[in-house]
């Protein structure tokens, strides 16, 4: 069964006397594509379209009522300078403990002691009182500024262990030597990153242009100690990209390497 077949919504919402009946449902589809962190980030399109709303407007004015009565918390992310829009994460707050977090709820199921029992995790020092200012829950909008460079390409997830490794070397040791001779190049280059990027690359040739794995060693052994190719090649994840013969950068390097006497 798909982990989002079910939407689930706690009595607390059900029974709640001031959510719309459409804040409801958006509250259970919310729920039904939460990801394994908790968070929902699907966006407008997304809810507008199953749920059939019928404008931007409506989808924001339950997203509104959730977040106000405190069963979500809602963190936008937007890219430093511009401010443009990159991500939305909804996470619904804990009804079980909470009742709705907010002990100001109009529910008859939403008073000071609901769901805070012997079994409850929290201290024996909470109290309804101080129960949201000690959970540190902030339920206005949270806005956090997101440096795009300083986001690591993540490894692509097809690489298994084995491969990682033996990837690892390969692009750790052209990018060393050509650190060694270019580093203004690799000034102010989040390393980490390009690193990254050369291993998915590597993985890519391999894969996807069934290049074997020897011959793409072979061929950046022949790039470093080329008088030509050694400056035109410093990542490792520029190798598929085109030239502007139309073939991508590796396959002109291995014609050369070819024509030179490399025995591939």
């Amino acid at each position: 069964m798909k982990s989002n077949y079910f939407g689930f919504i706690p009595l607390p919402i059900r029974h709640h006397k001031d959510l719309k009946p459409s804040s409801k449902l958006l509250y259970a589809e919310i729920m039904a594509c939460l990801n394994e962190d908790g968070q929902c980030t699907k966006n407008n399109i997304h809810f507008i379209k199953v749920l059939n709303i019928k404008s931007k407007s409506t989808l924001s004015s339950g997203l509104t009522e959730l977040r106000k009565a405190n069963f979500i918390h809602v963190r936008i992310e937007l890219e430093m300078g511009t401010r443009k829009f990159l991500k939305r994460y909804i996470t619904p707050t804990p009804t079980d403990i909470l009742g709705g977090l907010n002990h100001n709820v109009n529910s008859p199921y939403a008073n000071k002691s609901d769901g805070v029992d012997n079994a409850s995790p929290l201290s024996d020092d909470v109290t309804p009182d101080n129960l949201e200012k000690t959970l540190l829950y902030n339920n206005d909008i949270v806005t956090e500024l997101i440096n795009p460079k300083k986001r690591h390409t993540l490894i692509n997830k097809n690489i298994n262990d084995k491969q990682l490794i033996a990837l690892k070397n390969v692009a750790s040791n052209f990018l060393h030597k050509q650190k060694k001779r270019f580093p203004h190049l690799f000034e102010g280059k989040d390393e980490t990153d390009l690193l990254n990027k050369s291993i998915n690359t590597l993985y890519d040739l391999i894969k996807l242009d069934k290049v074997n794995y020897n011959v793409v060693c072979d061929v950046l052994d022949y790039t470093l100690g080329d008088k030509f190719w050694h400056s035109q090649v410093t990542s490792l994840h520029t190798l598929r990209h085109k030239s502007n013969n139309g073939n991508i950068k590796f396959h002109n390097i291995l014609t050369a390497y070819n024509t030179k006497g490399g025995k591939v």
